[in-house]
């Protein structure tokens, strides 16, 4: 074993503190032999102020923090990159402890400041319209990686506040669903007043049994599913995930899932030229959004070199909607922010070679 593999090998054995919850935090002090009021002041240090270090936690007593730096770690991404989109989304390139790379994007709307989070480095579900899935998978994100992304933006958004969280960054996040769960628990702790529950979506491409796990264990969260076509061949080709869930299945554990009084599950349909704007394809989908109570987003598709699906025209895509409308549903056109940056919908990868 080398000094470095020994080194890794220590940090791993040691307790992050970014994935654990308020109550977790309190029961570590304790089992510390630490008084609890301890927890409180980390807590600030690691959420309110965004340090890192044990050593600079200058209230916390010598004796703690050193052995603070013996038994526990913390996440802290490095950033490598930030682009700012001509309509100021901000594109952040984080580096891993272990040397990969993810993205997260902040996206302003007046007051509201949404952080597109990842969950995943690469993915495994292949979606051909999305890069992500280009370069492969490598590992899922650890609950305290995904929060981490929140603390980070919180210092670059206006006002020290991220208002809105969506997971539809990197990654699946049913497929990591563990350490997705802790993180939505340690964002929504009161405690640590990271982001309310109430504004967070969580997009899944169709992980049939995650939905029926997260209504189990974390119902409150706002559900989104990338849909995309409501032809199974279609789907099966566009979007592999298919093949095991298929639209059937899907539509199932949709309707099963637990929706407080007013709120529907958000449809994405990435709106692409040829493969699934036709007429047909919106009644189809008209048809299916019945299913469960829903509203419709249409995305007209993000061009991008590495893939040869194209943008719709906005004709194309307003009749689309007029048909969707016609049939009672809500329809939404989502122009995608932050495509001159490769921040929008379906563009995000790493930039920089590992």
């Amino acid at each position: 074993m080398t000094r470095y593999d020994k080194g890794q090998e220590e940090v791993m054995n040691r307790i992050d503190l970014k994935q654990l919850t308020s109550g977790q935090t309190l029961d570590f002090i304790k089992k510390a032999g630490e008084k609890p009021f301890r927890a409180g002041q980390i807590r600030k240090w690691l959420f309110e102020n965004g340090v890192s270090d044990f050593n600079k936690m200058t209230n916390l007593s010598k004796s703690l923090r050193s052995r603070l730096n013996e038994i526990a770690t913390v996440t802290d991404l490095k950033e490598e990159i930030s682009l700012e989109s001509e309509d100021g989304t901000l594109k952040f390139l984080y580096r891993l402890d272990d040397g990969l790379f993810i993205e997260s994007v902040l996206i302003p709307d007046g007051k509201r400041m949404t952080l597109c989070v990842s969950t995943q480095v690469g993915c495994k579900l292949n979606c051909r319209f999305c890069l992500t899935g280009l370069a492969g998978f490598k590992r899922d994100l650890t609950a305290g990686e995904i929060v981490d992304q929140v603390i980070k933006a919180r210092g670059k958004a206006d006002g020290g506040r991220v208002t809105n969280v969506v997971l539809m960054g990197m990654g699946e996040p049913l497929d990591n669903f563990k350490n997705t769960v802790q993180a939505l628990k340690i964002m929504t702790d009161p405690d640590f007043r990271l982001v309310g529950v109430r504004k967070i979506t969580l997009s899944t491409a169709g992980v049939a049994p995650g939905i029926d796990l997260l209504a189990q264990e974390f119902p409150k969260v706002k559900l989104a599913v990338s849909l995309n076509t409501c032809d199974d061949a279609v789907r099966d080709d566009m979007m592999p995930i298919n093949r095991k869930y298929p639209l059937k299945t899907l539509a199932s554990s949709l309707a099963r899932f637990p929706l407080p009084k007013g709120r529907r599950i958000t449809i994405e349909y990435v709106i692409i030229s040829g493969i699934n704007d036709s007429d047909e394809d919106a009644e189809k989908l008209k048809r299916f959004a019945f299913k469960f109570p829903s509203k419709i987003n249409l995305i007209p598709y993000n061009e991008c070199q590495e893939i040869s699906y194209a943008r719709p025209s906005r004709r194309a895509v307003e009749r689309f909607a007029d048909i969707l409308i016609s049939g009672g549903h809500s329809v939404f056109i989502r122009e995608s922010r932050g495509s001159d940056i490769m921040a929008a919908c379906g563009q995000l990868r790493k930039t920089a070679k590992t």
